[in-house]
């Protein structure tokens, strides 16, 4: 392999890159480089290079994420069965990605954590999570499996005590042959990513294929069912097509144009789509299903109680429920842009408001989703929190509440199409919000209630002026046609 088709390979995530909207990267990178400087220059002693160290980590990792996803996008089947070299040409340049990734993943480690770590550990352990992210681009499931791989390695920690110790003593008497030895086994696992285009890769090839094309139709503001979305499991989009379609026939059966609420609940099937609280309820409830069951086996195979399970695993839990609630709210632009074609039509039906009645209407609906998911995360996030001495958790349920309400009462009429930045940046504002909270109230060092409570009574007051506003915006309906 030459090191022109080395360079090409490798090279190829950044030169397929949207030169069309480049700001959104160049801030990110003014950002990072700022945050580098000011490390440097701001703070003193061992954090002085323990914070860019830790930033340059984060850079390391996702550059791999960008390199494996590319590489894995790039083995197609036909190419790895027909085209000779192609599959070793790949593989060559996901070892050696892997082994400088690695590499220089370690030294920053090195440099942020504490010395009590050997080099070899720090080595080793970069490079098992370089492998479990490549594999997890590969099979979306794992995704779900990791979440709980720590609260349940914690769980088990007195059973397989004496195994870790064995194997502590194993590693303490022959570091470097079982360096070796590991490094080995990863680098197999790093090639085995790759198919040779049989039946198996060219199944998993479409499905990845499949799940690339739901998550670009989603940046995009269309609707994507489940099934689409989890690479053609069709089977899991049934019990939420036939709950949606429940839910239709029960709203068609008792339609009613004299009341507002029946128009305007047959006009939210058009308008949210898959997006709709009949997907989300049902969605959350697999969620709570499945942690129940983890908890279950965790108390059955173990000794530990159920209230050191749930808060070993408090942040975690409320968090992923947190997400699974606010996400969808936040992003409902998407299929309110999706449905603008059928919704010139809504707006001829027969007692569909108009004007400002329009826009109280359908930003009601949206208050009602949206206070309705915060109580659940608050009674869900605000018990953990309390228990579990968590503030950042308690924030995360409070600082939730400005950012719904903010989506919910949008001026719908000047909506901007969704791209990746629009579904990405109010998730992260919403988690960083939360971490600013908790850090004001430690160096503050006030109780949590005085700050929450006004930030609580703001958003009440900025709710209340912005549905006054309401009424002198544009009608909601097709979104988007001012722009």
């Amino acid at each position: 392999m030459t090191a022109t088709q080395l360079s090409q390979t490798l090279l190829a995530p950044w030169r397929q890159r949207d030169l069309t909207a480049p700001w959104g990267r160049r801030a990110i990178a003014a950002l990072l480089g700022l945050s580098l400087i000011g490390g440097l220059v701001l703070l003193q002693g061992p954090v002085r290079w323990a914070m860019p160290a830790g930033i340059l980590l984060v850079v390391i990792h996702g550059t791999w994420i960008a390199l494996g996803y590319n590489l894995q996008e790039q083995n197609h089947p036909i190419a790895a069965r027909c085209v000779p070299g192609h599959l070793r040409a790949l593989r060559a340049a996901a070892l050696l990605a892997w082994a400088i990734c690695t590499a220089l993943a370690a030294l920053m480690s090195w440099a942020m954590l504490p010395p009590m770590l050997t080099w070899q550990a720090l080595l080793l352990g970069n490079a098992v999570i370089m492998v479990v992210t490549l594999w997890t681009l590969r099979a979306w499931w794992l995704w779900v499996v990791l979440p709980f791989a720590a609260p349940l390695l914690g769980a088990l920690g007195a059973p397989l005590q004496p195994l870790w110790q064995a194997a502590v003593s194993l590693w303490q008497a022959h570091t470097d042959g079982l360096l070796a030895l590991a490094l080995l086994a990863l680098a197999g696992l790093v090639t085995a990513v790759f198919g040779d285009g049989d039946t198996h890769h060219r199944r998993v090839y479409q499905r990845q294929r499949a799940m690339r094309a739901a998550q670009r139709a989603q940046l995009q503001g269309k609707v994507v069912s489940p099934a689409e979305a989890l690479g053609g499991l069709d089977r899991v989009s049934r019990p939420f097509n036939t709950v949606l379609g429940a839910w239709r026939r029960h709203v068609l059966a008792r339609a009613d144009n004299r009341r507002l609420g029946s128009v305007m609940a047959r006009a939210e099937l058009v308008l949210h789509g898959n997006q709709h609280w009949t997907y989300q309820l049902l969605g959350l409830a697999w969620l709570a299903v499945f942690l129940l069951v983890v908890l279950g086996l965790a108390m059955v195979f173990t000794e530990i109680s159920w209230r050191e399970m749930l808060r070993m695993g408090s942040f975690g839990i409320a968090f992923g429920l947190g997400t699974s609630m606010v996400q969808p709210v936040l992003m409902r632009s998407q299929a309110l842009w999706h449905s603008r074609r059928e919704q010139a039509l809504l707006r001829l039906l027969p007692h569909m408001p108009q004007g400002a009645a329009q826009n109280r209407a359908i930003a009601g609906i949206a208050l009602r989703h949206a206070i309705g998911v915060w109580l659940v995360l608050a009674a869900l996030a605000l018990p953990l929190g309390w228990t579990s001495g968590e503030s950042l958790m308690i924030w995360i349920a409070v600082v939730a509440l400005p950012w719904l309400v903010w989506s919910a009462t949008r001026p719908l009429a000047r909506l901007r199409p969704p791209n990746a930045w629009t579904a990405a940046v109010p998730m992260f504002l919403w988690f960083m919000t939360a971490v600013l909270g908790q850090f004001l109230q430690q160096t503050l060092a006030l109780p949590l209630p005085a700050l929450a409570l006004p930030v609580l009574g703001v958003t009440l007051a900025g709710g209340v002026w912005r549905w006054r506003r309401l009424a002198r915006q544009p009608a909601a309906l097709p979104v988007g046609r001012l722009r």
